[in-house]
């Protein structure tokens, strides 16, 4: 019988090729983990701004029209706002009211104008009214003079833009009459 020689040799060309693999392997390894690490801070980051971006911050809780006598239309309307639940500070000088009541279409800001004007119901921290911050759990009132006054049977479309969020609708219908009160729950 012939004795057959089955064990092979390494040699230095192929432990060369080998280490080679080895370390491309470690190189593309290390590039796949930094690259996965990039991603997911960035699709954490614009989760964030989407989540900000669609959520409502606001949430209007009353609407009020105030005429001069029982016997005149509305000439100015009141929203009762607060924020919705889980939603940020809310800076109200950003805050826009787009205001339309089919002839008429204006854009509320507190600085420029037609103006709005922002009351204080109630201020958890007390700090508000000073620095113009709505927090959770407060209210606000803001006021706008309408530029033609409202009739009874009048429809009105009012949106709430705030800078960061979804826009806020405040629709109404006034109603058919306004009864003897200068002061007329509309919503």
């Amino acid at each position: 019988m012939k004795k057959v020689n089955d064990r092979a040799e390494v040699g230095v060309g192929t432990l060369i090729v080998f280490i080679a693999m080895v370390l491309v392997a470690a190189v593309a390894a290390a590039v796949l983990i930094n690259t996965s690490g990039v991603l997911q801070q960035r699709a954490s980051q614009t989760g964030k701004q989407a989540t900000q971006e669609v959520s409502s911050n606001l949430q209007v809780t009353g609407i009020y029209g105030v005429r001069n006598s029982t016997s005149a239309d509305l000439y100015q309307l009141k929203f009762n706002v607060g924020l919705a639940a889980g939603a940020p500070q809310l800076d109200v000088t950003k805050i826009v009211i787009r205001y339309s009541d089919g002839a008429n279409v204006r854009q509320y800001s507190e600085s420029t104008a037609p103006t709005f004007t922002a009351t204080w119901i109630r201020d958890v921290t007390g700090t508000g009214a000073t620095n113009k911050v709505m927090n959770a759990g407060d209210l606000v009132e803001f006021r706008i003079n309408v530029p033609d006054d409202i009739a009874e049977r009048s429809s009105i479309q009012a949106l709430f833009i705030p800078e960061a969020g979804a826009s806020i609708p405040a629709d109404f219908t006034t109603p058919p009459t306004y009864g003897t009160e200068t002061t007329v729950t509309l919503r």
